[in-house]
C-alpha cells in the first residue's frame, strides 16, 4: 500500500498506538456478528468475521475507529466463521454484506486462499446484492477483475469504501485518514468499469470540528462522492468507542458524540433530489456487549424514540418526507442544538494545534512533537484548508 507524504500524520498515528496501547484483544468466543435492517431494497444483513484486525488501525489508525484487534485466525477459521454466519442469519436477506475488521481486500488481513472460498460462500447465497467492505488502496484491476468472476448472473456485486471526508486537511489533521479523496475515485473507476457498485461511506462528528463545520464537511463529501464514482453515500454519525481519541477528548469535555439532529440537518441540506443515493448507518448501537461504545449519536429523553423511529423509516425507505417531519419535528433539545450551530469557536488550526500539544503532553510524546512536528505544524497552518478532492 502506497501513501502520498502530504497525506500522512506521524503524530496523530504515534497517539492513536498510545491511546489503544491498553486495549484488550477481541474474545476468541465470538468469531462473527451478525444484524439485520430494513433497507429500500427489503432486509439487509450483515455479517462481521474476526480477522487479525485493519492494517491501518496497527499503524496507528484513524481517529474514531476502534473495531477491534485479535490473533489472526487461521484461514480455515475465518472461512468456517462465515459459514457459520450465513447459516446463522434469522431471515433470508436481500443485501448482504460480509465484513472483517478492515478490508476484505487487504490480503495481510484475509489470505487471498480465504478471500476466494469467502466470495464463493456469498456467491452461493440467493441475496440479491453482496456487499464488502475495504480501503480503497486495496482495489486494484485484480482484486475489481476477482470480484467481477464472482458475480452470480442477474445479481449485484457492491464495494463499500471508507471516504470519511473529501477535505485532505480534515482527513489529515482530523482523522489520519491516510490515503486521498483522489485514490478513491481511481478505485471508484476501476469497479464501475466492471459493473460494480460503489457506496461511499462518510463521517458526520468528526474530531476536532464543530457541529457547524461537522454538517458542513459531511455535506460536501456526499456530494462530492455521488459526482466522482459512487452509487451511493452512506451518512455515519460517530460514536465515541473506547480506545480512540473521540474517546480521550470525551473526557475533558473536548468532543461529544454528534447530536442526530445534525444528521436530520445533514439530510435536509441534501434534499430530495439525492435521497434515493444517500443512506444512514449506526445512528443507533447494534451492540449490545458492555464496552463496546462509550457514548453514541442522541437527541434528548423526550424526543428519542421518535426521532429514532423516523431515522429507521428513512433508513428503510428513503423517502424524504421523513426528513421533512423530522425537520419540523419541536423540542427544546432541537432548539438548544440549532442555538449551538451559531457558536463560534476559534480557527480551526488554532484548536488542532493547541489540541495537539496538549494531547503530546498527556501521552508523553512532547519531546517527539518539539523534535518532529515542525513541518507537521507547518502544514497544519499553511495547507490550504477545505482542499477537497485532489
Amino acid at each position: 500500500m502506497t501513501m502520498d507524504m502530504n497525506d500522512t500524520n506521524p503524530f496523530l498515528s504515534r497517539l492513536m498506538a498510545k491511546i489503544r496501547e491498553p486495549r484488550p484483544p477481541l474474545p476468541p468466543n465470538q468469531p462473527f456478528f451478525n444484524r439485520i435492517e430494513r433497507v429500500p431494497a427489503g432486509l439487509y444483513g450483515e455479517v462481521w468475521f474476526r480477522t487479525g484486525g485493519c492494517r491501518w488501525d496497527r499503524q496507528g489508525g484513524c481517529t474514531m475507529c476502534n473495531y477491534g484487534r485479535s490473533e489472526p485466525p487461521q484461514p480455515d477459521a475465518m472461512v468456517e466463521s462465515v459459514r457459520q454466519a450465513l447459516l446463522a442469519l434469522e431471515h433470508p436477506v436481500d443485501e448482504l454484506m460480509v465484513s472483517p475488521s478492515g478490508s476484505l481486500l487487504d490480503p495481510a488481513e484475509v489470505p487471498e486462499e480465504a478471500r476466494r472460498r469467502i466470495y464463493a460462500l456469498m456467491a452461493a447465497h440467493p441475496a440479491s446484492v453482496l456487499l464488502l467492505e475495504t480501503r480503497s488502496e486495496w482495489v486494484t484491476p485484480e482484486t475489481a477483475d476477482e470480484l467481477l468472476a464472482i458475480r452470480p448472473p442477474g445479481r449485484g456485486v457492491t464495494v463499500e469504501m471508507g471516504l470519511e471526508s473529501v477535505d485532505r486537511w480534515v482527513r489529515r489533521f482530523c482523522i489520519n485518514k491516510g490515503g486521498s479523496p483522489a485514490d478513491f475515485a481511481r478505485a471508484s473507476g476501476l469497479l464501475r468499469e466492471r459493473g460494480l457498485g460503489v457506496y461511499a461511506n462518510v463521517c458526520l462528528g468528526t474530531a476536532f470540528l464543530s457541529p457547524a463545520e461537522a454538517i458542513d464537511d459531511a455535506v460536501a463529501t456526499v456530494r462530492w462522492a455521488l459526482d466522482n464514482g459512487a452509487d451511493r453515500a452512506v451518512v455515519f454519525p460517530l460514536h465515541i468507542k473506547p480506545y480512540t481519541l473521540l474517546d480521550v477528548l470525551s473526557r475533558d469535555g473536548g468532543y461529544a458524540a454528534p447530536s442526530l439532529w445534525s444528521l436530520v440537518e445533514v439530510l435536509h441540506r441534501l434534499g430530495p433530489t439525492l435521497a434515493g443515493r444517500v443512506e444512514i448507518a449506526w445512528y443507533r448501537s447494534y451492540y449490545d456487549r458492555e464496552g463496546k461504545i462509550t457514548r453514541s449519536p442522541d437527541t434528548c429523553p423526550h424526543c428519542r424514540d421518535a426521532v429514532v423511529g423516523l431515522l429507521d423509516d428513512y433508513r428503510a425507505r428513503q423517502d424524504h418526507g421523513t426528513v421533512d417531519t423530522l425537520s419540523a419535528y419541536p423540542c427544546t433539545c432541537r432548539d438548544a442544538w440549532a442555538a449551538s450551530l451559531a457558536a463560534t469557536h476559534g480557527a480551526r488550526a488554532d484548536r488542532v494545534a493547541t489540541a495537539y500539544r496538549s494531547l503530546a503532553n498527556a501521552f508523553g510524546l512532547g519531546n517527539w512533537l518539539a523534535a518532529n512536528g515542525g513541518d507537521l505544524m507547518a502544514a497544519l497552518y499553511g495547507a490550504p484548508s477545505g482542499r477537497k478532492g485532489d
